[in-house]
């Protein structure tokens, strides 16, 4: 019988990156990413994966990424050009149908809206089952099953009834997409599986959640508060050139205002997404290997303010700092206990994703690296 053991708790993968390497493989891309006026991107995100996938192990054997550029990028074609089709399509029948009625012209185009929304939250679930797809250890590769299109609708569903409780339904429509995801999910014939409670994490939402909107208050309160003077100047100036220079003057303060508040949101939110991310992966399984993470709040803490200042005082090109940390990161804080029977797993039967993630570089700014 043939076994991948880990002891409880023990780290499952193991990440062996080089910055030195990743940086020859990023100026390389950035060179012929500017050449190519951008169309290299695609073939660049292929180098990077295939360079991480490669030194990254478990049980001593390295997992391989066959995806390609091209196949990145005839997806984003695809996808770009059913997005077009669908506001062209939309277009002509508001036309057609304002003869009958205004209202009903009205229809089409809030129905390819609608549709954009979907493909919009659907294109998480479609890039993984792409990345999973190419991605192979001892011979083994990943599979994802299910409809990306009823993803989506199931996710806007979930955000629209968050919405209509101010948002307190946010932690379930969470645990509820990420089990989705999860547990249509394989490796081989082998499946994830994931069971979470959203009671579990609320407590801690909620108190992210109040922190959040107080430091809301603070920030923009004390911008108002600072700038009532000028304020009061605008309403008193009847000039348009003049109101417009006085608009100018709040730009500064106000962007001030506006990354001190998000800042403030991100560092606030890591304690969330600290238990959020230790509740999922603790229920989650593949088969007898159980997961568990030991992530706290300061670990995301450093991990982004470490990212914020290398990106900020590199001008962005510390990306292959960025990029070898968070690998480092997520290898390091990803736990296992129990086997794997490698005798008991075939080979997947899945089709494989041929065109990439198109819809998720289209409508969700792309996928980076990872």
């Amino acid at each position: 019988m043939s076994e991948v053991n880990a002891p409880a708790p023990a780290s499952i993968l193991v990440y062996d990156g080089r910055i030195g390497e990743l940086y020859r493989i990023f100026l390389v891309n950035l060179l012929l990413t500017i050449v190519t006026l951008g169309i290299w991107r695609f073939w660049a995100t292929t180098r990077i994966r295939r360079y991480l996938w490669s030194r990254t192990s478990s049980g001593g054997e390295r997992f391989e990424y066959d995806g390609t550029g091209g196949q990145l990028f005839v997806g984003f074609l695809i996808a770009i050009g059913l997005v077009v089709a669908l506001f062209v399509v939309a277009f002509l029948l508001s036309i057609a149908l304002h003869a009958i009625s205004p209202f009903l012209a009205v229809v089409p185009i809030f129905l390819a809206y609608f549709a954009i929304f979907v493909l919009a939250f659907g294109a998480p679930f479609s890039a993984q089952r792409y990345r999973l797809n190419h991605t192979i250890w001892r011979g083994i590769r990943g599979g994802m099953e299910g409809s990306m299109v009823t993803y989506g609708l199931r996710a806007v569903g979930y955000y629209l009834a968050a919405a209509f409780t101010l948002y307190q339904l946010l932690p379930w429509a969470w645990l509820r997409l990420t089990e989705r995801r999860v547990n249509a999910s394989s490796f081989g014939t082998l499946r994830f599986s994931c069971h979470c409670r959203a009671g579990q994490v609320y407590l801690r939402f909620l108190f992210t959640f109040l922190a959040i909107v107080v430091l809301g208050c603070a920030v923009f309160g004390t911008f108002a508060l600072l700038e009532r003077p000028l304020f009061a100047l605008m309403t008193q100036q009847h000039d348009r050139f003049a109101q417009q220079i006085l608009i100018r003057r709040l730009t500064i303060p106000l962007f001030a205002a506006y990354l001190v508040f998000g800042l403030g949101a991100t560092l606030i939110s890591a304690s969330f997404q600290a238990v959020f991310y230790r509740h999922v992966t603790g229920n989650t399984a593949l088969g007898a290997l159980r997961f568990s993470s030991d992530v706290v709040t300061m670990d995301l803490v450093k991990l982004t303010v470490g990212n914020v200042l290398i990106l900020v005082f590199t001008l962005g090109f510390g990306l292959p700092i960025i990029i070898h940390r968070n690998a480092m990161f997520s290898t390091t804080h990803l736990l296992a206990e129990g086997a794997l029977d490698l005798d008991q797993i075939g080979q997947s039967t899945q089709t494989v994703s041929r065109f990439g993630e198109g819809m998720f570089q289209t409508l969700d700014a792309g996928a980076g690296a990872l």
